[in-house]
């Protein structure tokens, strides 16, 4: 499906292909833009996504009517949408995003648009992939005409994030507009007025919001005739752009500051899991390791990934995908990923209430499970089940069939009784009402789906089941 709301051409997702039709009347600009020094470097550093020109001939044909010229962009391994976002995350695509802007001004170009949507990770770095959304710089520019959009979608939503503890699912499930001033001013209440960032970027934003945008309009009117008569000259327009980044890196980067001293009760579980003695986790990891060394994999998909320490266990053996519904559990593991370079792409989802479509009729931004189904080879479920069980109540046959699907048939499986303490502590009290959730229940519901290749019973009384269906083997 190609995109529709660009107007200097579309998007395509075609035979495991990306790419982007430009339009006649943008075709010559966008050539030249390629050839760039300074684009060419920022491809050639990973901050920019690889873009070459296709001959019609390597068009497929059913594209091949559509006026303009053709061009293929590199893939991005795993697509992720801002709502799946650690706020870390968002800090840190904020401050890429300010790093582009800044060096396209030094060499006389600017971004025109600026959301997280225009941002994809691979593993812990950010990629810009919006191409087009590059334009020369014009003499009188001196307002950043995308900075209205840069602060709704990346610095209120982070402030949402840190000051009232809104998850990103909510503020940026519509990624291009994300957290208007005055909806976030209405959530501070008084407290907008507690800090001079609060003020600068909620409060007066907010009461000026109508003045703003009829300042906005006199500027482009006044550009419109700087253009014509040779107005103001590049230089300070240049000047005047780059000082106002730098309020708004302080911002960014002040959050991101607080960002990283949260922390949750997932977020410490590894050193206080209290069910597991030396032995269980000796054997679990033991386990872990013959499977990722047997099953040959190019991509893993870690459900319920907490702390990460098996993402990056399979991360020596493949590409990872590590999701979790604890937003500073993702956020430490980002952390971790950045500073390693291992290849996991950390995400916030509930497996219970996934990612959906989204976007005009619901076909703009796949969901999680359309994304996934298909992408991986193999999926850890390690103390997940139990959770899915009791806290979503979703049947012990469902949790299995979407593990075995998501893995691609094959799924690393850990079985919690009914008598463990962890699920005893989340049934409160109505653990009759699982009695199915037994060991042989379990075997016998994988078994359905292919050949248990290995199976384990850890001293505290947890299974570990490897099951391949016939499309893994």
């Amino acid at each position: 499906m190609g995109t529709f709301r660009d107007p200097s051409g579309s998007l395509f997702d075609v035979d495991a292909r990306i790419l982007r039709l430009i339009r006649p009347s943008e075709a010559l600009t966008f050539r030249n833009l390629l050839a760039t020094d300074v684009v060419r470097g920022l491809v050639e550093r990973g901050a920019m996504v690889a873009t070459r020109p296709v001959a019609m001939a390597d068009v497929p044909g059913s594209l091949r009517s559509l006026p303009g010229e053709w061009f293929e962009h590199a893939r991005i391994g795993f697509v992720s949408v801002p709502a799946e976002w650690s706020a870390a995350m968002l800090a840190q695509a904020a401050l890429h995003t300010l790093d582009l802007n800044e060096e396209l001004l030094r060499h006389g170009l600017v971004l025109k648009d600026a959301t997280p949507a225009n941002v994809l990770f691979e593993g812990g770095r950010p990629t810009f992939v919006d191409v087009p959304s590059i334009e020369p710089l014009r003499p009188g520019q001196n307002l950043w005409v995308a900075r209205h959009q840069f602060e709704t979608t990346f610095l209120l939503p982070l402030l949402a994030s840190v000051d009232l503890s809104c998850p990103l699912q909510w503020s940026l499930s519509n990624p291009a507009v994300g957290l208007a001033h005055e909806q976030l001013a209405k959530m501070l209440g008084p407290r907008r007025w507690l800090s001079a960032a609060r003020i600068r970027h909620v409060a007066l934003a907010a009461a000026l919001g109508r003045v703003g945008g009829q300042a906005a309009a006199s500027e482009s009117d006044r550009r419109a005739n700087s253009a014509v008569t040779g107005g103001e000259d590049l230089e300070k327009s240049r000047f005047i752009q780059l000082h106002s980044m730098k309020g708004l890196r302080r911002a960014v980067e002040k959050l991101a500051n607080r960002i990283e001293q949260r922390h949750s009760h997932w977020s410490g579980y590894a050193v206080s899991r209290a069910h597991y003695a030396d032995d269980d986790l000796r054997l679990k990891r033991e386990f872990v390791g013959r499977v990722l060394r047997s099953a040959g994999c190019a991509w893993v998909l870690d459900v319920g990934a907490n702390t990460g320490e098996f993402s990056e266990m399979a991360a020596a053996h493949a590409s990872v995908v590590a999701v979790d519904l604890d937003e500073v559990s993702v956020s430490a593991i980002y952390a971790r990923v950045r500073a390693s370079g291992k290849s996991i792409q950390p995400l916030v989802v509930d497996l219970s209430q996934p990612t959906p479509a989204c976007g005009w009729r619901n076909a703009e931004r796949q969901s999680f499970l359309q994304r996934a189904t298909g992408r991986f080879d193999l999926a850890l479920m390690l103390a997940v089940g139990h959770h899915l069980r009791v806290t979503a109540g979703v049947p012990l046959a469902q949790i299995l069939e979407t593990g075995v699907q998501l893995g691609g048939g094959s799924l690393l499986f850990e079985f919690v009784p009914v008598s463990d303490p962890m699920f005893r502590a989340i049934a409160r009290g109505r653990e009759a009402l699982y009695a199915d959730n037994t060991v042989e229940h379990c075997e016998a519901l994988l078994s359905a789906h292919g050949r248990i290749e290995l199976r384990e019973q850890l001293p505290n009384g947890r299974t570990l089941f490897w099951m391949r269906g016939a499309r893994s083997v």
